[in-house]
């Protein structure tokens, strides 16, 4: 599955996260061809926890956490 890293900060008024820091775009350039609006896809904060959600296009993708499908990371930051 495509690991998308998400800065859970940047939400808009609908508690979206905006795809749109550099770590964001990084992860969405490696996989731009396979990209589509209803994917399921992870998101990930980068040694803390990871999340399911299914993406949305508004000029730039977004996506709310389904936090039910958390995973923290262990100790050496592996889910």
């Amino acid at each position: 599955m495509i690991r998308i890293y998400a800065d859970f900060n940047s939400c808009d008024e609908q508690g979206r996260v905006r795809l749109s820091t550099v770590g964001s775009l990084a992860d969405i350039k490696k996989h731009e061809d396979s990209l589509k609006e209803g994917m399921k896809v992870i998101f990930y904060r980068t040694d803390e926890f990871e999340v399911s959600r299914v993406l949305a296009y508004e000029q730039i993708w977004l996506g709310i956490p389904d936090f039910s499908t958390i995973h923290y990371y262990n100790s050496e930051g592996k889910p």
